[in-house]
């Protein structure tokens, strides 16, 4: 068997690829689209708040454009990525980002409105789209492509609120979705972030004064930009033997060493 071995170079890593960002707009959404214009790829934007598509796609310059959708209608997907394909010409790679939390706390705190507010749009939407998406690629006389899901160290960890438990759904879909389709040349990967300076998490990940200081493994929040720099990896041929797995880019605060819960000594 023949393995060609990719190289990159910067400016060009994801040049002629064509990618759809859900929860484009804005924060993380916003950070990946701008990362991969800079590599050269073609982008499309999505999001609920036209406005807000126009603002960060006046950013992002001539290679974005964007599709409102809310994609917790989920018998609206097909539609939306059609809608993609036609501004696109086609898709190679979907950031699946787009998701909410509604930050209840304890489990005394959520409501049935609430729990399915968040699984409607972080499970549900996020697995139909991803699904369509994944259906397409195996239509394709030679499939290729990426897709990725941005998850949470969450989903690494006992939530009984919501928002922790649709990530680790969805962790367990991105593992079982790659064994399907990476044979046939697809590749399906997770993000998951830790506390990220963005619009969702900034009213409590950053301190009044600016400090990104925050009490954990890394001993602080990470910018939106640095996550970026990760799913640009990820979407890239650098990383066609990387299938199946969740990165996280937390600087380990999913992990629990012996010593955090030892005696000093």
């Amino acid at each position: 068997m023949n393995v060609e071995v990719a190289q990159v170079s910067a400016g060009s890593v994801l040049k002629g690829r064509r990618i759809v960002v859900t929860g484009g707009g804005r924060g993380l959404g916003l950070a990946m689209a701008k990362k991969f214009v800079s590599e050269g790829a073609r982008v499309v934007i999505s999001g609920r708040n036209e406005a807000t598509l126009m603002a960060a796609c006046e950013k992002l310059g001539d290679a974005a454009c964007y599709v409102v959708s809310d994609l917790s209608q989920v018998e609206c997907v097909a539609d939306f990525l059609d809608a993609c394909e036609v501004k696109l010409g086609g898709i190679d790679s979907l950031v699946s980002n787009a998701g909410i939390s509604l930050h209840e706390n304890h489990f005394s705190n959520v409501t049935i409105k609430g729990f399915d507010k968040q699984f409607n749009t972080n499970v549900r939407g996020t697995y139909f789209l991803c699904r369509e998406f994944l259906e397409r690629k195996g239509r394709e006389s030679e499939p290729s492509g990426e897709l990725l899901v941005i998850t949470s160290e969450a989903g690494e960890q006992a939530y009984d609120i919501p928002y922790g438990m649709t990530k680790a759904a969805m962790d367990s879909f991105v593992r079982a979705a790659s064994r399907r389709v990476y044979p046939i040349g697809v590749r399906v990967n997770a993000v998951a972030p830790g506390v990220t300076l963005s619009d969702m998490t900034r009213d409590y990940a950053e301190a009044s004064d600016g400090n990104m200081y925050r009490e954990c493994a890394s001993g602080r929040i990470f910018r939106p930009e640095e996550v970026a720099e990760v799913a640009c990896f990820l979407l890239s041929d650098a990383s066609k033997c990387i299938s199946g797995e969740i990165i996280h880019t937390n600087g380990g605060n999913h992990i629990k060493a012996f010593w955090d819960v030892c005696c000093d000594d």
